[in-house]
This record gives structure tokens, C-alpha cells and sequence, in this order.
């Protein structure tokens, strides 16, 4: 099975060079479902060894339709017989681990994916589908295809009537807003007449469940909010936070329209796609730009420092942070039980501090290669520069040196977008003031300001909901 961002391609097995393909935007949902489950039924009877994990899609009527016909082509006419159905049900080879789930999760959440998944829906249900969700669904199939679908996952007559009260009652007790439609718009923030307002869904909120995947929406919303309020202070008005689609159009391959001459550097073409982005800020006048990365499914944070600065210098520590604010930094975590990182503005001792042009890359699992990321910033700088100063100035390894921080790490493979979040938050509140480096963050925060991370942005978006709710009646 091939997954790309515009389709999934699935082979049929005995059939020469046969295949059925899945468009993105057809997908209304999916689940990725631990085959265990289903290890009373047809479809993994006589299965050896750990079950397989199952990948269930839930298509369009269209995509339906097109399924059918191309089955029709391929393979005898006993495969398209009976009512059409809007599910697949997919055995994978084996049981996923979870950081391979957390993947395809990631992928099948791409905004690709997702334009099908925000069609009107009479049951409401929201991707990633539960295995009780898809059992609700398969209920919705015409006679007899119900009934065999059903069989086929071990769910007798009498498990099956179980999972329709269930259902009821979820229906009667949630309220009929809460399952009758899809994700709708919760907030706008910032709220009107600001620009470049980001729209949070309960689609988008959902994501907020333990285990789940962060998605671009959050990750804008919550940095926008900590650069705008939730956090204040000089180091915000110091700071610029590019959208998490920054880095992925700055680093998508040509696309067929784009300028190919050869005498179109490489950095001037990428330059050419986000030029617009900064339109109204000049970035080197900036101490921090903090950019998200989604890389191979995976949220890390990278942050530029000091990029109108051509060399290394020394300050008087004092004259930047005033002498009451870096007393009172050790006294405030003098009832933690770790001091905070010496590098940092509260752990700081010197009476100087270096500071340099340099891209600090914090990876909470390092599993990422970041010097191309680094690499293209580079590039992306080096033309800005031009742009903005008209003059010409290198941004090289050497001039402008990227390192890993050491940073705290998680613990699981669903909390990488978190991490990125507390990092920025942690810069913010108390940021690096020493550039040795590599710089070593271990202590910045516990990992139980992680956990409760979910909590804090879902409580939050529901705050802001109600003041918008409150402020649109009156």
C-alpha cells in the first residue's frame, strides 16, 4: 500500500498489477484500530502469531462509485455484487507500534486528507475513528453487507444491538449539537478586526485528547496566543513566530509553474514563495524567530537568534535585565527542587553574557535530520537580507552556527507538538541569555507541565469561545 499526500494506492491481491485508488479528499474518516479486537471473526481466523493492526476508511458515495467500477474492471463480477459500501477495511501485515501509528495518524491528518473529513455528516463522528465509532458506522450499511461486515470483526447480533444503545445514549446524553453535525468554528483569535486571525474548530479541539497528534491549527493558535498575551514581556516584543506552514512551503520541492531556469538560484525560488510573510515586520530587527518544523510526522521547534548581528558580543548582563529582575530569579525557583539551567535569564550568575547569531534546533525526540532545515533558514536569510538592506551578506555555518540544545524530552510518541509549544513558552518566560554552545536547557520544565499542557490549551480555547460567544449576543 502506497500512502501519499493526495491518495492512498492499494493493491488487490491476485490480481496482476491491479490497484484501487483512494483520493485524499474523499476520505470523510479512518482508524487505525488494534486488530485484537477483532480476533473473534472471519477476518483473522486462523491468523498466526500477534494481530495485525487494521486500518479502516470511511470514502465519499463518489469515491464509492469509482471503487466499484474499477473493482468491476479488475477482478469477476461477484466483487461488486449486492449494495454498494463506503468502507475498507484494511489488514495491515502486522500490529503498528505506537510511534508508527502516531505517523500515520500525522499523515492522514495533512490538510489533503482533512477537506474530506469536514463534509457534513448525519452522525457526527470525527477521525481518528474509534473501534466503537466504526462499529456504529458499518451499522449504517444496507442488508446484508451490515451483517457481514459485522461478522467479519466478531461482533455477534447480540454485541451489535449493545453498541446502538450505546450509541443512543452517548446521542441523548451529549446533546443534540454535539453529535448531530461536525467540527464547527469555536473561535477566531485573534477576534475581529484583528488579521491574520486563526480558526480553531471542535475538529481542531479534538486533537487535544490524551495520545492524539497536535495539528497546525493548534500549534498557530497557541503561539500566536503566547506571543500576543499569553505570555508579555520584552522577550515577546523581541520575538517573531513564523506559521507552521512557513518551513513547509519554504521547503516543498518545484512545483510545475514554478520558475526552472537554471539562472534562478535555488534560495531565490524558495524565497520567491514566503516573501509576502514578512511583509509587514522586519525580521533581523528581532532577537528570536521561532519557527515550527513538521518534519517526517514529527513537531520540533527551531529558533533563529540574533539574525541582524554579523559576530559575537559581550554584554553587561546587568544593563539588559536590570539588577532587581536577575535578584529575584534564583529566590523564584528557590522552592523547586532543580535550579533552573545557568544558561537561562533566572539561572544566570555572570556579570556578562555572550550572545551570537545562531540557530538553536530543540528536538524532543531527535529523531529528525536538521541540518538541511537549517540549511534553507540559512538560504532564507541570506535573501531577506538583500531584500530588505540591499546589500549582500553571507549566512554561512560559520557565521551563523546551528547546534541541538539539550532540551528535555518526552516520553511517548504523541507529545512532540506539546514540547514544541513548552519550548517556545519556556524561551519566552525565561530565555537564554548565554549563547555558549551547545546550550543545556535539561531543567527548563518538568514533564509534568507537558502533561497538563492538553488541558491548559482546551481550557483556553473553551474560555475564548465563551467571551466570543458573549461578545457576538451583545
Amino acid at each position: 500500500m502506497m500512502i501519499t499526500d493526495s491518495s492512498i494506492r492499494i493493491p488487490l491481491k491476485g490480481a496482476e498489477e491491479g490497484e484501487v485508488t483512494v483520493v485524499a479528499s474523499q476520505i470523510r474518516g479512518y482508524g487505525v484500530w488494534d486488530g485484537g479486537l477483532a480476533q473473534g471473526g472471519a477476518l483473522l481466523a486462523g491468523w498466526e502469531g500477534p494481530a495485525p493492526s487494521l486500518l479502516f476508511l470511511w470514502v465519499t458515495d463518489a469515491q464509492t462509485n469509482l471503487m466499484q467500477r474499477e473493482l468491476s474492471d479488475i477482478q469477476a463480477s461477484s466483487a461488486t455484487s449486492g449494495p454498494p459500501c463506503s468502507f475498507l477495511l484494511l489488514v495491515l501485515k502486522e500490529q503498528l507500534q505506537e510511534l508508527q501509528v502516531a505517523l500515520l495518524a500525522s499523515i492522514l491528518d495533512m490538510k489533503e486528507y482533512r477537506e474530506g473529513h469536514s463534509s457534513p455528516s448525519s452522525i457526527g463522528l470525527t477521525s481518528p475513528l474509534a473501534w466503537t465509532d466504526g462499529l456504529v458506522l458499518l451499522h449504517s450499511c444496507p442488508p446484508p453487507v451490515d451483517q457481514h461486515l459485522l461478522r467479519l470483526l466478531g461482533q455477534s447480533t447480540e454485541k451489535s444491538s449493545q453498541v446502538r444503545r450505546s450509541q443512543r445514549n452517548k446521542t441523548s446524553t451529549s446533546g443534540s449539537s454535539g453529535l448531530q453535525q461536525l467540527p464547527t468554528r469555536l473561535i477566531q483569535y485573534p477576534a475581529a478586526p484583528s488579521k491574520g486571525r486563526i480558526t480553531v474548530t471542535k475538529e481542531d479541539l479534538a486533537c487535544l485528547d490524551a495520545g492524539e497528534f497536535l495539528n497546525d491549527v493548534i500549534i498557530d493558535f497557541y503561539l500566536k496566543y503566547l506571543l500576543l498575551e499569553g505570555v508579555g514581556g520584552s522577550v515577546a516584543k523581541r520575538s517573531h513566530v513564523f506559521s507552521s506552514f512557513f518551513y513547509k512551503q519554504l521547503s516543498r520541492r518545484r512545483a510545475a509553474g514554478e520558475d526552472n531556469t537554471p539562472s534562478v538560484p535555488d534560495r531565490h525560488m524558495r524565497h520567491q514563495r514566503v516573501k509576502t510573510w514578512t511583509r509587514h515586520v522586519d525580521i533581523f530587527t528581532k532577537d528570536f524567530l521561532f519557527v515550527p518544523v513538521n518534519q517526517e510526522a514529527h513537531w520540533y521547534l527551531v529558533v533563529v537568534c540574533f539574525p541582524g548581528l554579523d559576530e559575537v558580543q559581550r554584554e553587561d548582563f546587568w544593563s539588559r535585565t536590570g539588577g532587581a529582575e536577575r535578584a529575584a530569579g534564583p529566590r523564584a525557583f528557590s522552592l523547586r527542587s532543580q535550579q533552573p539551567p545557568e544558561c537561562t535569564k533566572q539561572g544566570c550568575q555572570r556579570d556578562t553574557v555572550l550572545k551570537r547569531p545562531c540557530i538553536l534546533v530543540m528536538d524532543s525526540l531527535k529523531l529528525s535530520y536538521h541540518e538541511n532545515v537549517c540549511r534553507l533558514l540559512r538560504d532564507y536569510l541570506q535573501v531577506e537580507w538583500e531584500v530588505r538592506r540591499a546589500t549582500p551578506r553571507l549566512f554561512t555555518p560559520d557565521s551563523m552556527r546551528s547546534s541541538s540544545c539539550r532540551v528535555p524530552q518526552q516520553d511517548n510518541s504523541s507529545d512532540c507538538g506539546l514540547y514544541l509549544l513548552q519550548y517556545v513558552e519556556s524561551f519566552l518566560q525565561n530565555p537564554v541569555v548565554q549563547f555558549d554552545l551547545p546550550v543545556c536547557l535539561d531543567n527548563w520544565f518538568s514533564r509534568q507541565q507537558v502533561r497538563q499542557k492538553r488541558e491548559e490549551i482546551r481550557s483556553l480555547v473553551l474560555r475564548l469561545h465563551k467571551s466570543q460567544q458573549h461578545d457576538g449576543e451583545n
